[in-house]
Formats: C-alpha cells, structure tokens, sequence
C-alpha cells in the first residue's frame, strides 16, 4: 500500500475532521488502483493469476476521462486531475520498471 500514499493527497489534511463517506469514496479509488496495477502487485504468488484486458480496464478508468471518476473523486475530496495526472505518472514509472525487468 504504500503506493497509494505517493498516488493519493494526504488523508486527513491540517483541521479536516473524520468523515466516514468521504473515507469510503477514498477506498473506491484504493481499490479501484489496486485492480489497475493488480491486486498484490507486490506479492506475486497471492490470488489469481494477472488478467491483462481486466487490468487495462481498470488503469482507463484512471487515464481516460469519464463522468464516474470525476464523481468518485469529488466524493472523495480529491481533484481529478491531479489523480489522473498521479496515476499516469504511477503507470509509466511502474511500465518503465518492468521492461527493464524483462532484459
């Protein structure tokens, strides 16, 4: 997880207070960067087996605009753009690091 701490502003800034809806919405996106990356990146061996069309689905929820995320990161107290543009960066940095695993 400690991914989505550089993917995803600060939870709770200076004077913000608890709020269990927006907590949620803040998991969707978690979850939703977990299945574009693939759930336990991290550890190979746990789960099924990577799905490369289910990942691509879930990396253009990120990456191409759409009502729904927008929504879900209003929801979330984010700003969309600056998810979008942190996922991409996340994206190309983690595709730049595996093609150079593959040399």
């Amino acid at each position: 997880m400690a991914s989505q701490v550089s993917l995803f502003p600060k939870a709770l800034n200076n004077g913000e207070t608890k709020d269990p809806l927006r907590s949620l919405w803040r998991n969707v996106l978690i979850v939703a960067l977990e299945d574009a990356v693939g759930r336990h990146w991290r550890n190979k061996s746990y789960g099924n087996p990577r799905n490369d069309f289910f990942m691509q689905s879930a990396r253009d929820y990120f990456l191409h605009p759409n009502r729904d995320f927008v929504l879900v990161c209003q929801y979330a107290g984010f700003d969309h753009e600056y998810i979008r543009m942190k996922a991409k960066q996340f994206f190309n940095k983690r595709k730049k690091h595996e093609s150079k695993k593959d040399m």
